[in-house]
């Protein structure tokens, strides 16, 4: 896990708080093909599948998250010295209790972009565990997890635990 840097989360976690619960439901369908085994709810903004030379589809956390997302993926961008774009951009929330089992991700888009995760709600009880290490993340900053390596999270505090994750690929040189 590499710490990139400090984001403003201020104005996207305010948007994120002012939208019903239904819409951490809305793509619960999509949400079950991509990772079954997942207990975490999902609200999907973007999401591009079968590499970067594909399309990236608007979700349905698109319309009224993106205008408080662009500042975020623009900060995400700075850490990165070639121009690019962001492939799949999802907010992840795991109750108190729940877990994500141990799992390496594969696929096009993911073996070519940048994960990158973005603590908006956690707990130092929160373990997010990279090939045997346990990792804290501090809401606020920004992560690069090589989401190619095994990982796992566990929430073994009492509130839940809130992520936005976005994968950003670098334009080829």
């Amino acid at each position: 896990m590499r710490h990139l840097g400090e984001v403003d989360i201020t104005s996207f976690k305010a948007c994120l708080l002012q939208q019903p619960e239904e819409l951490w439901n809305a793509d619960q369908e999509f949400q079950k093909r991509l990772a079954p085994y997942r207990k975490s709810r999902t609200i999907y903004l973007l999401m591009t599948v079968g590499g970067p030379a594909m399309p990236t589809r608007r979700l349905t956390g698109w319309d009224p998250l993106h205008a408080a997302f662009e500042p975020v993926a623009q900060r995400i961008a700075s850490f990165y010295p070639r121009r690019g774009r962001v492939l799949n951009a999802q907010v992840a929330c795991l109750g108190p209790g729940d877990d994500i089992p141990e799992h390496e991700d594969y696929g096009p888009t993911l073996e070519a972009a940048h994960r990158v995760h973005v603590p908006l709600e956690t707990h130092p009880d929160v373990q997010f565990w990279v090939e045997g290490e346990d990792i804290k993340l501090a809401v606020g900053q920004a992560y690069e997890l090589d989401n190619l390596r095994r990982h796992s999270v566990l929430n073994a505090s009492p509130v839940r635990r809130i992520h936005l994750i976005v994968d950003y690929f670098e334009e080829p040189a």
